[in-house]
């Protein structure tokens, strides 16, 4: 008797062994699929970097270049941020023209981005866009305008107080938002959207910053993805069970034979479970 248990108990030994040696390489797999998406997402920031590191190639002049600078930092932060989670890139460039109706394309579909100085600016820029092309903003294509004006400007839409603007000011963004729902037949949040960045993180002298701290958000994000790797390639109380049924399955026969194998608890549980 003494025999088989001792036998068996190495039989047990190898499949807790091979067991951890699974969840192992499975965890060294995905912490190195991981480590390659990281990669990934900083590159798509250093193109970011060497972009504005070029600023006579940069379109417009000291005062407008945020516009460009603007739309690098759509695409390589949103492509950034698909490459951590290791996702199918959102955001490109390709096959648009620097001149072309739209900017770039999210998800197959056109956007164009208008970072203008002043809330009202930025819609009479909308406005401007879309009776130049009649198509725009009306088949699915939207504009990106500063998050933060964005924000204010659905406060405006809302009712809701805004400090510091005068009643003018409002009256004139609600007349322009409802102009561009008439002008698209949409809702105004549905053709005019939020973009990744705030007005004043995409001008030349903020960039490195507002760069810094994307960076940043990407290595926390990073952090967090791989220690939820590590819970979930763990051990956990299911496969801890499913090796107490395996050694069931190869002969330990009754629960004073699981004692004498020493194996954890839980198998003395599982022979609970099996013999109710």
């Amino acid at each position: 008797m003494k025999e088989n248990v001792h036998q068996t108990t190495q039989i047990i030994g190898g499949m807790v062994a091979g067991d951890n040696l699974r969840h192992a390489e499975q965890l060294k797999a995905a912490l190195e699929s991981q480590d390659s998406a990281f990669a990934k997402a900083i590159e798509q920031v250093v193109k970011v970097r060497d972009f504005v590191g070029s600023p006579e190639q940069i379109l417009g002049s000291d005062k407008t270049k945020h516009g460009e600078i603007a739309e690098q930092v759509e695409v390589g932060i949103r492509n950034a941020r698909d490459y951590l989670r290791q996702q199918t890139p959102s955001a490109t460039f390709e096959g648009v023209g620097r001149t072309a109706p739209e900017d770039y394309l999210i998800n197959s579909v056109q956007v164009q981005s208008k970072f203008i100085n002043g809330l009202n600016k930025n819609l009479d820029h909308v406005l401007e866009h879309m009776s130049k092309y009649e198509n725009f903003g009306r088949e699915g294509s939207y504009y990106h305008i500063p998050r933060d004006y964005y924000e204010t400007i659905q406060k405006v839409l809302k009712g809701e107080s805004v400090e510091g603007l005068a009643n003018r000011t409002l009256q004139k963004i609600q007349q322009k938002a409802q102009e561009i729902e008439e002008l698209s037949g949409k809702s105004f949040s549905a053709v005019v959207k939020p973009g990744i960045s705030n007005y004043t993180e995409v001008q030349q002298g903020k960039l490195h910053d507002t760069l810094d701290r994307h960076e940043q958000k990407l290595s926390d994000e990073n952090k967090q993805i791989k220690e939820n790797i590590r819970t979930d390639v763990q051990p956990n109380l299911g496969d801890m069970a499913q090796v107490s049924c395996n050694a069931f399955k190869l002969g330990i026969s009754s629960e004073q034979d699981a004692r004498n194998t020493r194996i954890v608890p839980l198998l003395i549980l599982r022979f609970k479970c099996q013999t109710a």
